[in-house]
């Protein structure tokens, strides 16, 4: 029943892109699917003590590309947190992208759920 679902959560790794509050996708880094069930602010509410959202954060790709704000279902009421969100590990060194991508995209993306709280490390692709 849940591949019958929408939207799944995707996680892939990010980068600071040298302005404030902005992000890019880490060069090499691929997505993967860690929630069939799920939405990003269930994502949040589960992650490990040491991962913090970033508030205010934006991905260059995503959140700067008109076409992709205007057209995609998951912008149709602005920036929600439930579709998209960065996070950050304590060491300041790591950043992970999670957002909601349509059953279509993650058909074609490996699965790696985020299923206990300790595993999601595990579940984002490392490069």
């Amino acid at each position: 029943m849940t591949d019958l679902l929408l939207y799944c959560v995707a996680a892939v790794q990010v980068e600071p892109a040298g302005a404030p509050g902005w992000f890019r996708r880490y060069r090499s880094a691929l997505a993967a699917v860690i929630s069939r069930e799920e939405d990003v602010s269930d994502i949040l509410l589960r992650l490990p003590d040491c991962w913090n959202i970033v508030d205010h954060a934006r991905c260059k790709g995503l959140h700067d590309e008109p076409d992709i704000v205007s057209a995609d279902p998951r912008f149709k009421y602005g920036f929600v947190d439930a579709s998209c969100a960065i996070v950050a590990h304590d060491d300041g060194v790591r950043f992970v992208l999670l957002m909601q991508i349509n059953a279509a995209e993650a058909a074609l993306l490996p699965q790696r759920p985020f299923r206990e709280r300790t595993s999601f490390e595990q579940c984002i692709c490392t490069v």
